[in-house]
């Protein structure tokens, strides 16, 4: 008999300032059964993770109020929030961008576009 793998559900918090990406991303994910938020800048990520504490957080870099390895390190510096994985989005390069995320606390990067697959497959990785 095979054995089917249990997929695992969470609490994702999407911080994107396009409407478009936080749309996709949230019935990507909310069709597998995640729980999903979203802030379309910095400052509300901050604000909704502390509330919240997501299980995941799925960040841009270019935002107008604050960038994402920014509201990252606040997200980070919250002592009940140090643990919570990141992963950024973004529509900047992989050379401009990949190896600074890392160091601001980033477990993976992803360029957009990117598949509804990568990202569910990526999330079920990601989630504890």
């Amino acid at each position: 008999m095979a054995m089917t793998k249990q997929k695992r559900t969470g609490t994702v918090l999407i911080v994107d300032d396009e409407e478009a990406i936080r749309e996709l991303v949230k019935s990507v994910l909310a069709a597998e059964g995640h729980q999903v938020l979203a802030a379309d800048c910095g400052t509300d990520a901050v604000s909704q993770a502390e509330e919240a504490k997501p299980d995941l957080v799925l960040m841009d870099i270019n935002m107008p109020d604050m960038n994402g390895y920014q509201a990252t390190r606040r997200i980070k510096e919250v002592p009940s929030l140090e643990d919570t994985p990141v992963v950024f989005l973004t529509g900047r390069s992989a050379e401009e961008d990949a190896g600074r995320s890392f160091a601001y606390g980033a477990i993976a990067y992803v360029c957009k576009p990117f598949s509804a697959k990568e990202l569910s497959d990526l999330v079920q990785a990601t989630l504890p």
